[in-house]
């Protein structure tokens, strides 16, 4: 059976690092690659990795700016036209 958006998101919040990654993106709204390494403490390479893996699950959306790339987190559900469950909800 094909894995629904929600659960791929859900899926990919499975990892702590992920977790600790989009906690920090919903409390500051918007970071860079070099942000993020600082607080969640990992290599530029392994967040890097993590982003692309989150922004693959509909997680994430990110906005080129001079040479800096910014992410957030992706306030529509990828799956339906209407606001995503993770935004409701208390995660840590």
């Amino acid at each position: 059976m094909p894995e629904t958006p929600c659960v791929k998101c859900f899926g990919t919040l499975g990892v702590g690092s992920r977790m600790k990654i989009f906690e920090y993106l919903r409390n500051t709204g918007k970071s860079t690659v070099g942000e993020i390494v600082e607080f969640v403490n990992l290599t530029q390479p392994t967040i890097s990795y993590h982003l692309k893996e989150m922004k693959m699950a509909g997680l994430l959306e990110s906005d080129k700016s001079g040479k800096e790339v910014f992410y957030s987190i992706r306030r529509k559900c990828p799956s339906r036209n209407g606001d995503c469950v993770l935004n409701k909800v208390k995660l840590s």
